[in-house]
């Protein structure tokens, strides 16, 4: 497979790969998600999931370069939260643009290397990438720790879902899926419960979803 899909670690004979935004992603048994978080779901701000409200709230990676490396990330009412830079140098800068006072931080770095190393401010210590995201046994999921809660990113329905790990049920957190709008530029959509980003997950949210859409192996 190749070397610069992040996905590519996915395939197995059991589980061929078919392709999507994310390159390689295995199909199989998917994880239920919450059915109006589904592609082509008409309502963006809540979704019934039982007899419970999931609040959820939405994020462009807005793009004039298609590239999400280089990218803003755009909320409600054209609100600006993060801004993607990535240098000549080659690592990548995740700018909170609502932090500072409004003047923004930096809030995240992506070193990539042959073994490409994050980090996120008082959330992530700096570590490899495939270590922050492990990649399950039978390769159907990653792993994620933030604040010493685990999480699972798993593949669903042509999008990448976050769970809760170790909670049964486990709730839904994240969903990543291709921008809903491409012709204005909007690369990739995320939607993120509201608890989850009082919760602070946002960083973390945004940052592997760079990771899994750069096209860049971090294995």
């Amino acid at each position: 497979m190749s070397g610069d899909n992040p996905f590519a670690q996915w395939y197995s004979e059991q589980n061929p790969i078919s392709a999507s935004i994310y390159g390689a992603l295995p199909l199989g048994q998917s994880t239920p998600v919450p059915y109006n978080l589904l592609s082509g779901s008409t309502s963006p701000n809540v979704t019934a999931v039982g007899n419970a409200q999931l609040q959820i709230m939405s994020f462009q990676f807005m793009s004039a370069m298609k590239t999400i490396l280089n990218s803003t990330v755009m909320g409600a009412n054209g609100k600006k939260y993060f801004t993607i830079a990535t240098h000549a140098v080659g690592n990548t800068i995740i700018i909170n643009d609502q932090a500072g006072n409004g003047t923004g931080e930096a809030a995240g770095t992506i070193e990539w290397q042959q073994r490409p190393y994050v980090a996120l401010l008082d959330m992530v210590a700096r570590q490899a990438a495939s270590q922050w995201l492990t990649l399950s046994a039978d390769k159907r999921y990653r792993t994620m720790m933030v604040r010493g809660q685990q999480y699972s990113w798993v593949p669903s329905a042509g999008m990448i879902c976050l769970y809760t790990a170790g909670n049964n049920p486990s709730e839904f957190v994240a969903r990543i899926s291709k921008g809903r709008d491409a012709a204005s530029g909007a690369m990739l959509s995320l939607d993120v419960t509201t608890k989850a980003v009082q919760g602070g997950l946002l960083d973390a949210c945004i940052l592997a979803a760079l990771l899994f859409n750069s096209g860049r192996n971090f294995d």
